[in-house]
């Protein structure tokens, strides 16, 4: 299915760019397939909703941000979203097209050493955590790490600061 909607992407923007040599015609309706087939893939790749991930671990205590973890030495983004509550926090991102998650990433809140928020590559903002016996950070980009800090100081039952 995804390789379908990417290919139907690539003959849309051909259609468009072809239409666009001649003098006069008129091309804009064929932006809102063409945007309408971008969005569909975004939503069969990348969209992970709380009621996703209710039904995956079974019960809705837990707070939910949307947000991408960066992978590969931070070269690439991981759609999905993060469920934290006071003794774990876990990434969930898309297992196929018709639905359904599956947890990328884990770690018990005691092995969390820190967090920060911060710009974690060049063009995203998000969350930097620390983990014990970990080499590196495990980085996530969302603007409402910031938006929900106490929120998720709280869910993770730690203090305010």
């Amino acid at each position: 299915m995804k390789r379908l909607i990417l290919f139907l992407v690539l003959a849309v923007f051909g259609v468009f760019v072809y239409f666009a040599s001649f003098k006069g015609m008129i091309i804009w309706p064929l932006l809102l397939p063409l945007l309408a087939l971008v969005g569909v893939y975004y939503v069969i790749t990348s969209l992970v909703t709380r009621s996703m991930i209710v039904k995956a671990r079974g019960d809705d205590d837990f707070l939910f941000i949307p947000c991408s973890m960066i992978v590969k030495n931070g070269t690439e983004l991981l759609g999905g979203a993060l469920a934290v509550t006071a003794t774990e926090v876990v990434f969930y991102s898309r297992k196929s097209e018709k639905g359904g998650v599956v947890p990328s990433w884990s770690c018990f809140v005691p092995s969390i050493e820190g967090y920060q928020m911060k710009k974690v590559d060049t063009h995203h903002h998000g969350l930097s955590l620390s983990i014990a016996g970990e080499d590196r950070e495990i980085l996530f980009t969302s603007r409402r790490f910031q938006k929900n800090e106490k929120a998720f100081r709280a869910a993770l039952g730690w203090p305010e600061e």
